[in-house]
């Protein structure tokens, strides 16, 4: 008993330093859209030239993930995580320093290449140091601070803008971050691979089985995985990125009040995650999960784009589909952490967590260019559609799952 309690102790230590730092990652892609209105007056540029800021933040992500997935695999995620959380930082207080538009694009790439250590690394260290039969609570924790630093992003940086200004509040988050790549650097010995496993379930399955590029591109659960998080980041980028400017414009409100209920909507999903942790250890139809809360969510965001209640009802409504969705993802971590071979977690979760990157490149220009059309309810029938295609991708992942072809790569 006294090992087991000890064995807890530490992987509730781990999971809680690599939450930590993933809530900085998902702070700082939240971090621009709260400051658009004041950016776009004092640049002189367009919500789809903002747009491109995220665009860009994304490609650097989408094209790094599963190259650092690869690398976590081969050397380990330490220096990895340590490094991305300092790169990103630091991006954020130069922009803050040097408020030009086409230097913030500039920017905005090194920040997408910092960002994308995170989901490869953190998994990597969780795979490795947390059991499987604690897998789903552990990713559930990690999701939860992701999406408490999307809640935290508009609180924080809108107060900072308001008192100061939009270029103080980008040099005082990215501050924020220097001090987590200090606190990451004092508990560096914690951040060990797959190689590097010391509990008793990951010491008796069979020796890492490196597979390579070709092999996860045929691999049919890993690739379905893959249009599954495209799927996600696209349903909650107009949402996440342009609610703030979009609800003042539907309901007659203040920025505040719709950076308010933003905030209130991240807390929503963050429940929702901790409630999908128990879940996504006792069951495990993942697609049946993903299909109910989904559903329930599309019906939410119609609500909201119909503009026919009052705001605070549209309000509880958006909150609604936040928890919906919140439900789902620690079941779908779970799912690809089942799929992969023992070496590979580096690389599978590099791999479709670049389907978020590819997603927020995207998506900024889709969710941009409908806010400069004026039809600015579009933003959530968008999200709503691409929520939709995310429960045929679910189903078709929990189709592969169950027929076993998980099991071995394709030839």
């Amino acid at each position: 008993m006294t090992d087991e309690n000890a064995v807890r102790k530490k992987e509730r230590y781990v999971v809680g330093l690599i939450s930590a730092a993933h809530f900085f990652s998902h702070f700082y892609i939240l971090a621009l859209p709260p400051l658009f209105l004041a950016m776009k007056e004092d640049l002189g540029v367009t919500f789809t030239e903002l747009g491109l800021i995220t665009s860009v933040y994304a490609v650097g992500s989408f094209s790094g993930q599963y190259p650092m997935g690869i690398l976590t695999d081969k050397f380990g995620p330490r220096w990895f995580l340590i490094f991305g959380t300092l790169t990103v930082s630091s991006v954020f207080v130069l922009m803050g320093l040097f408020p030009i538009y086409w230097v913030m694009v500039g920017l905005a790439l090194f920040a997408g290449w910092g960002d994308s250590v995170f989901h490869p690394a953190d998994f990597v260290v969780m795979t490795a140091s947390v059991r499987p039969k604690r897998s789903g609570r552990a990713y559930a924790i990690h999701s939860f601070f992701g999406f408490a630093g999307f809640a935290a992003a508009p609180v924080i940086i809108d107060p900072l803008r308001v008192y100061f200004s939009w270029q103080t509040a980008l040099v005082v988050i990215g501050c924020l971050g220097l001090a987590m790549t200090v606190v990451l650097l004092a508990n560096k010995s914690l951040l060990v691979g797959e190689d590097d496993a010391t509990h008793s379930e990951a010491t008796q399955i069979q020796p890492s089985q490196s597979m390579g590029v070709m092999e996860f591109i045929k691999f049919p659960p890993i690739l379905i995985l893959f249009f599954f998080y495209i799927a996600v980041a696209l349903a909650g980028n107009g949402i996440l990125q342009f609610s703030p400017s979009a609800l003042p414009s539907m309901y007659d409100i203040e920025l505040s009040i719709a950076n308010r209920v933003l905030f209130v909507f991240m807390v929503g999903i963050s429940v929702g995650v901790l409630f999908g942790g128990h879940i996504a250890d006792r069951v495990q139809r993942m697609e049946l999960v993903a299909t109910v809360s989904y559903i329930i969510a599309i019906i939410t965001l119609c609500i909201v784009a119909l503009n026919f209640l009052p705001f605070f009802l549209a309000a509880a409504a958006l909150v609604l589909g936040g928890f919906m969705t919140g439900i789902v993802m620690p079941s779908r971590d779970v799912l690809v952490r089942a799929v992969t071979p023992k070496g590979n977690a580096g690389k599978a979760f590099g791999f479709v967590n670049s389907g978020f990157g590819f997603g927020g490149m995207v998506g900024p220009l889709i969710f941009g260019s409908i806010m400069d059309s004026g039809e600015v309810n579009g933003i959530y029938y968008a999200s709503a559609g691409f929520m939709f295609f995310a429960i045929i991708t679910a189903l078709a992942a929990g189709h592969y799952a169950r027929a076993g072809t998980a099991s071995q790569p394709a030839e």
